[in-house]
């Protein structure tokens, strides 16, 4: 047994229900490495150059739950990993998920890097991790999953040799130090909120981060209004109450390097547990640790053309990373919901009048 391990069983029988993530940091290791020192104890490594393969098998599973997450939020929705396509995109493997209201992903292929099956009395799943070790997604079996499904997909892509397993330990990149940052003009600011305005669509957004170098929540801060309005970065539990008491259905999109995951319909069981504010919904588990979220913005874009204006709500952490984006429900070519729209407009009243 490995040193790493003894420390592991140690903390796990002094603390049973502490989560992997959390027992890798407290052993300073990441949880992929955590994982790869227990191989044979419930633990299975895949071929990672099987990725695209092994995601494309998910579908022979059924009733599965998916779980994405980064440092300050968990989104997990159950369904079937249905209508998956990966494709190339200049040197970039990619993957979509299209299922709106179930396993709804945006996959970026290029970032995984390793992939390990585990095992025990409560669940299966399969966990999939970058460069650095920090797990981009996860799929848990469910009492509805094909076991045998589940099995099979392990026999057939278990690595048996070249077991060495490295990561990298050097500092990750956050989402504001992929962007240049740097100081534009009034000019350029003007060219800036002028493009932004003649906006078609709201996927070509990050294009036009790039276009004028600037940082997601740099440009939220140049735009102003009425395109970006800083708020309260409490209001989380207030938008989702309202969401649910209106009965407003929202789409909500929680991602990290590897993967986006996205929730498309109601919210119902709200529950406030220490620092964590939940959803805990039969299909829908939402967990947001507020202590993490430092900032938020209502944020409009034009598009379907420049026809409709879409308005969503961003909140940040205090690295500047994007951990949860908000938006009201709609068929594309349709507008928002009105009640969605005032839920932001008085957001936004509200945070003037406390100012």
């Amino acid at each position: 047994m490995t040193q790493l391990l003894k420390e592991y069983e140690l903390l796990i029988n002094a603390q049973p229900t502490m989560r992997a993530v959390d027992a890798a940091r407290a052993l300073k290791v990441s949880e992929a490495e955590l994982l790869h020192a227990q191989i044979g104890q419930g633990v299975t490594r895949l071929d990672d150059a099987q990725i695209p393969t092994i995601l494309k098998g998910l579908k022979r599973l059924g009733y599965i739950m998916a779980l994405t997450r980064n440092g300050a939020v968990v989104n997990e929705i159950k369904g079937v990993y249905d209508k998956l396509y990966i494709s190339e995109h200049q040197d970039r493997v990619m993957g979509i998920a299209i299922n709106p209201g179930g396993i709804d992903m945006r996959l970026f292929l290029h970032n995984w890097r390793s992939v390990f099956i585990v095992e025990s009395e409560k669940h299966s799943s399969i966990q999939f991790f970058d460069a650095y070790g920090q797990a981009v997604h996860k799929v848990f079996t469910t009492s509805d999953t094909d076991l045998n499904a589940f099995l099979n997909l392990r026999e057939r892509f278990k690595l048996t040799e070249g077991l060495e397993f490295t990561v990298q330990h050097d500092a990750r990149e956050t989402e504001a130090d992929r962007q240049q940052w740097h100081s534009p003009s009034e000019q350029q600011v003007v060219a800036f909120t002028q493009a932004w305005s003649d906006l078609n669509d709201v996927h070509h957004f990050p294009n036009l981060l790039k276009e004028f170098k600037l940082a997601r929540i740099q440009a939220l801060e140049l735009a102003g209004e009425p395109w970006s309005a800083e708020i309260s970065a409490t209001v989380l539990e207030s938008v989702l109450t309202q969401s649910r008491d209106k009965k407003i259905e929202i789409m909500a999109f929680v991602g990290n390097a590897g993967a986006v995951q996205i929730y498309s319909g109601p919210v119902l069981n709200l529950k406030q547990v220490g620092p964590w504010f939940n959803v805990l919904d039969d299909a829908f588990n939402l967990h947001v640790n507020t202590q993490d979220v430092s900032r938020a913005f209502v944020v409009r874009k034009p598009t379907d053309n420049g026809d409709t204006i879409v308005s969503s709500i961003e909140f940040f952490d205090d690295k500047n990373n994007t951990v949860l984006t908000l938006f009201g429900r709609r068929v594309e070519g349709k507008t928002q919901s009105t009640e969605w729209q005032a839920l932001c407009d008085k957001l936004i009243s509200s945070d003037r009048e406390v100012a």
